[in-house]
This record gives structure tokens, C-alpha cells and sequence, in this order.
């Protein structure tokens, strides 16, 4: 977990790389398929929707590590990173939690001593 962008940081980047359909869909489309099987082609064609733009909302995916990526010979292959989606799953949870409870510290998350570990 990369606790060091604070929890609400990583919820928001989590949040962020979900909130476009095409990128929902390509979470679907790689939770009911084998790991490392999908490729940009792939979703390309399933989603009928341009390479180029499957490979932008796949970097989006990656780039918060939603996603793991394998690359044999020239295609490179797509799967869920179960980790990271599990541990957004926990920390939706916690927010919903914590978010019922006051801030000690009167939500100045800049000079909070617990950011890293805070929803």
C-alpha cells in the first residue's frame, strides 16, 4: 500500500481511475477472463472502441496499480492486481466507517499526524 500519499489520497486516485465506463468495463471484462489474457486489441474490439483509447484508459488503470501488465513477444496482456482492487475494498470500507466518526484534529489533513493512515 503506498500509505506515504495519505489514505484519502489513495481513495481519491483509486476513485479517479474508476470513474469513466469504458474503464469499469475493461475491470469486467479482466475479473472474468484468465490473468494475463486480455490484450489492448482485445478490449479494443470487445468495447468497440479505438487501440489508442484502450491504451490511454489502461495507463489510467496502471498508473494507480488497479492492473498488472505482461508483455509476450509484441502484445502486452492485461489482469487485475487482486491486491490493490482488495485494498480499496478495505478502504471504501473504512471511510464509510471512519466517515461517521470527528477529527481530533479538526480535518487540517496537511498538518495532520495520522494522514497516512486516516479516511
Amino acid at each position: 500500500m503506498a500509505k506515504s500519499r495519505g489514505l484519502v489520497n489513495l481513495i481519491c486516485d483509486y476513485n479517479n481511475a474508476l470513474s469513466e465506463s469504458q474503464r469499469v468495463k475493461m475491470m469486467k471484462i479482466m475479473g472474468s477472463s484468465p490473468a494475463n489474457s486480455v490484450s489492448v486489441s482485445d478490449f479494443a474490439k470487445i468495447l468497440g472502441i479505438s487501440q489508442p483509447s484502450a491504451t490511454k484508459h489502461l495507463k489510467i488503470l496502471y498508473a494507480v496499480d488497479l492492473v498488472e501488465r505482461k508483455r509476450i513477444g509484441t502484445t502486452v496482456y492485461y489482469s487485475l492486481n487482486l491486491k490493490n482492487i482488495d485494498e480499496y475494498h478495505q478502504l471504501l470500507e473504512l471511510a464509510f466507517i471512519k466517515g461517521f466518526s470527528p477529527c481530533p484534529f479538526g480535518y487540517k489533513c496537511d498538518d495532520c499526524p495520522e494522514t497516512d493512515t486516516c479516511v
